[in-house]
């Protein structure tokens, strides 16, 4: 019966997976260790838990019934362990990902402190403007702006995205400012075009406006880069502008019209067993939102 946890922690990290080879890389086994241990694990049920084909692999009825009491019991021997003190022996490598920007201005400073603080955890980092999958990607956890798409994944709400509209001066000297939302109609405007609501721009007021531009990108830092040059009204997170706003390249416009802030989660794959190292790292940058005014999500800045 020793061995039962261990066949449960490698059935677990398969079916997150979703196949072998992906459960392997993430947890560093090997395939036929896992195989092995499922083989086992089966051979003790007497019964079989996947359906396997040259091409996928899924849960039998017995399968998806025995993950559910598996997760739970998993869940358990993880709290049992913290109780006693083992929290602080969290050690491996988390996997995460999110967007660059706030990586650059906010996230590594984050994980600098988590690192000094966490000495035998590993931050295996990607940053990525897209949203990523979670299990095809072998990750462990992403930091998300904006709407979740994927009502599948395990979302904690940690902070929200406080946006601003910019502009050059050279821009604002040869347009004019715009006072008001509606004004932007006749500016020209730099779409990002990842912004789920497209080319139409709400604001904190209840107030929206479909705007227009001759140039448009994925990159937030191509946005940034373009309302620097002049090619127009930019809005994104005001993280992304404090630097080029500090250097005078930039103007904080519309003051007093916040644009709608973007929620800001920590999501995990689905499954519920989270190891220590993981649950370490939300509950930190949890913490480390909070104390931040720019991005704590109760915060008036």
């Amino acid at each position: 019966m020793a061995d039962i946890a261990i066949w449960m922690k490698s059935f677990a990290a398969v079916t997150d997976a979703g196949s072998f080879s992906t459960a392997a890389a993430r947890i560093g086994s090997s395939q036929s260790t896992l195989s092995k241990h499922v083989a086992a694990l089966e051979a003790h049920l007497k019964t079989r838990l996947f359906n396997r084909t040259t091409r996928s692999l899924t849960l039998t009825t017995d399968g998806a019934r025995f993950y559910e009491k598996a997760m739970s019991a998993l869940d358990t021997i993880e709290a049992a362990e913290a109780s006693v003190g083992l929290e602080g022996e969290a050690e491996g490598i988390v996997r995460v990902t999110a967007p660059l920007t706030l990586a650059e201005s906010r996230l590594i400073a984050m994980l600098t402190r988590f690192m000094a603080e966490n000495p035998r955890i590993e931050i295996d980092f990607t940053a990525s403007d897209h949203a990523l999958n979670l299990v095809a990607e072998n990750l462990d956890l992403a930091v998300r702006v904006g709407q979740l798409a994927d009502s599948r994944l395990i979302a904690r709400r940690i902070g929200v995205a406080r946006r601003i509209a910019v502009a050059a001066p050279g821009y604002l000297a040869r347009a004019g400012r715009p006072q008001c939302p509606a004004d932007l109609a006749q500016h020209q405007c730099i779409v990002y075009s990842l912004l789920g609501t497209g080319s139409r721009w709400a604001f904190e007021d209840g107030s929206s406006v479909e705007i227009h531009g001759s140039f448009r990108a994925d990159s937030p830092h191509l946005v940034r880069a373009a309302a620097v040059a002049g090619l127009g009204v930019a809005v994104n997170a005001r993280w992304l502008f404090e630097d080029a706003i500090a250097a005078g390249q930039l103007e904080h416009i519309l003051i007093e019209h916040e644009p709608v802030r973007m929620p800001i989660h920590i999501v995990l794959p689905p499954g519920r067993y989270v190891p220590a190292r993981t649950r370490s790292l939300i509950d930190f940058l949890s913490r480390a939102f909070a104390a931040d005014p720019l991005l704590a999500p109760d915060s008036p800045a």
